[in-house]
């Protein structure tokens, strides 16, 4: 198959799975608390334990795609996904959407370092980091337009309408598995250079390296949870400026991630990328703040859209960051382990991230915008000393050949 044929079906498949996506995560929390009558109490501590499930998947399912191929693994955990989704009809109380849960997130997470990890064995080097932001602008605009469908199924309202969502929803994973299955097989490690199940959990400079940087991964966090509660609670900004600060932000991921993922090609600008999305994010978090003090809604709602400006670069450049850093410091023939523990590091943040916002903007108010913001700064400091650590290995991918040979890591 030829490289284009191979680049439109993973865009293809990002496209659909996008578009299920933005439709189901617009209609959960709605779905279980008013048509499934489950408190929501219940569910938010159902889908935060399920979160824990995604975490715990992701380097065990990483470890079989090295051993099975890829492709074969991510063609299951696609279809697990779409079973995992039709099963949350059937969700009626805690217990229930518990098992659910646990069930869809195990798949969720662990599916992400999967694909990261067939993308990265089906392109060469100079194709992986554009292919995979070009699969983040076909996401995110697909996802868009599962929100707006979204938007007709909760105007509507009735029960059936949510439970056909639901199932549009899962025949996108049906459609997302067909089209990975149409690409090339990539062949499993043999037996005899495969590396044990817990060999990544054992490189401590690669380990320390994804945990630090996925603490940036709490801006998005930051964008479902703190930020509608801050603006309800905090501002005199109007509520519709939450769907504004969204719009905002898929437009301008959708417009430059991969013209900003172009500067993340080798170690060296990877590690400036985290510093840049750490500064970034810690003075979104000061503006925010600073929106209490405006009280005319213009002023807080163009303060609250100063701040998206600063999310968006820092979302922008943790992307790419967390792209060249686990890409250049895998261990060679142990791609899909150590790509698993990338999503799995991410899946914790993800996962705890509501929680902790939640807990600082509404409970500490601007303080809490201010620890954010150093949060995000002290994720970021021992980046370039972890990248220098890892760096001496000599069993590590890198994207560039200059990354190792010709740069330090400043």
């Amino acid at each position: 198959m030829s490289k284009r044929g191979i680049v439109l079906r993973l865009l293809a498949g990002q496209g659909v799975n996008g578009f299920g996506d933005g439709l189901w995560f617009s209609i959960w929390a709605i779905f279980f608390t008013r048509v499934q009558d489950i408190p929501a109490e219940s569910m938010g501590l159902a889908i935060g334990i399920g979160g824990v499930a995604g975490f715990l998947a992701a380097v065990p399912v990483g470890t079989a795609a090295d051993r099975y191929g890829p492709r074969e693994v991510l063609v299951v955990v696609i279809a697990l996904r779409g079973l995992a989704s039709v099963a949350y009809i059937f969700a009626g109380d805690f217990w229930s959407l518990l098992i659910v849960s646990c069930c869809y997130s195990a798949v969720q997470s662990s599916g992400v370092g999967v694909r990261v990890s067939l993308v990265y064995q089906l392109l060469d080097k100079d194709d992986r980091l554009r292919v995979l932001a070009q699969g983040r602008v076909v996401q995110h605009i697909a996802y868009a337009a599962g929100a707006g469908v979204a938007m007709l199924v909760l105007a509507d309202g009735r029960h059936w309408v949510f439970i056909a969502s639901i199932l549009v929803n899962a025949s996108t994973f049906l459609v997302t598995a067909v089209l990975m299955l149409t690409l090339p097989s990539v062949a499993p490690t043999p037996v005899e250079r495969q590396h044990s199940g817990t060999a990544v959990l054992r490189d401590l400079p690669y380990l320390s390296l994804m945990s630090v940087t996925s603490l940036l991964a709490l801006c998005w966090a930051l964008l479902s949870s703190g930020l509608p509660l801050w603006i309800m609670e905090g501002t005199s900004a109007p509520l519709w400026t939450v769907g504004l600060a969204v719009a905002v932000s898929s437009l301008a991921i959708a417009l430059f991630q991969v013209r900003v993922t172009r500067q993340a090609v080798n170690i060296p600008r990877s590690v400036r990328a985290s510093r840049i999305s750490a500064l970034a994010l810690a003075a979104c978090c000061v503006i925010f703040a600073m929106a209490a003090w405006a009280h005319h809604p213009l002023l807080a709602t163009l303060i609250i859209l100063t701040g998206m400006g600063a999310h968006i670069i820092g979302e922008l450049y943790f992307v790419s960051s967390r792209w060249g850093l686990s890409l250049g410091f895998m261990v060679k023939e142990a791609e899909g382990q150590y790509q698993g523990l990338t999503a799995a590091t991410e899946s914790g943040t993800t996962a705890l991230g509501p929680a902790l916002v939640t807990a600082l903007v509404s409970g500490l108010r601007e303080t809490g915008w201010v620890l954010l913001g150093v949060l995000f700064l002290l994720s970021a400091a021992p980046v370039g000393p972890l990248a220098r650590w890892a760096g001496r290995d000599p069993r590590r991918v890198v994207l560039s050949e200059q990354t190792v040979k010709h740069e330090s890591v400043s």
